[in-house]
């Protein structure tokens, strides 16, 4: 009995709060469970998930940037994790909208100290939204720009919300100035955006 008991601690069978000879899942579609039960029974609280997020401080106002690292193709990971080779990402803070460039690696363009992994639950969905090519038309380091989908802003209404971003300094992985993208001025929602954690590797197009 001791044994089926631990194994039925393991897989929840014996889960319950009330006496030890009342045994009940956690719910009472069935009617069975005694009225004490159901009156102090509470569902239990849904568990949140933290995942590690790049965490960048805005250059401009110094709000917090936390973009979940698997949304970016691992870009800081290791050489074999990564979904996309790149040394830097840009994107756009949340409180200011000033478009930013920022990197984990030392010595690229957007990196500080300050700037480091931390664990924080998933919100919304971080997309890659374009490879945004520089001004210097030998190079070879066009940046990826991503953007965190919610409620405020989807795959429809982005254009709109970028048209007041602050596109100032922006700066591809060389440190050349960044040209704005060609799909602020086209009309109609930009349809662009990828979802790397459920794509492979990307190349810079």
């Amino acid at each position: 009995m001791n044994f089926l008991r631990i194994f039925g601690e393991q897989i929840g069978i014996f889960a319950s709060s009330g006496p030890a000879h009342i045994q009940f899942t956690p719910s009472d579609e069935s009617g069975l469970l005694p009225p004490q039960a159901r009156e102090s029974y509470a569902p239990p609280a849904p568990i949140e998930t933290e995942i590690p997020h790049c965490c960048f401080e805005c250059s401009h106002c110094n709000s917090l940037i936390l973009l979940p690292h698997d949304g970016l193709g691992y870009a800081f990971g290791g050489p074999a994790i990564r979904k996309i080779e790149t040394r830097a990402i840009g994107t756009a803070c949340p409180a200011c909208g000033h478009v930013g460039v920022y990197s984990l690696f030392r010595g690229c363009p957007g990196y500080t100290t300050r700037h480091k992994f931390a664990p924080a639950p998933a919100a919304g969905r971080t997309m890659l939204l374009d490879w945004l090519p520089c001004e210097e038309e030998t190079c070879v380091f066009p940046l990826p720009f991503f953007v965190t989908f919610d409620d405020a802003i989807t795959e429809e209404t982005v254009r709109r919300f970028a048209e007041k971003w602050v596109w100032n300094d922006l700066v591809c992985q060389a440190g050349h100035t960044i040209q704005l993208p060609q799909w602020l001025s086209q009309p109609g929602p930009h349809r662009g955006a990828i979802d790397l954690t459920r794509t492979g590797v990307q190349r810079p197009r």
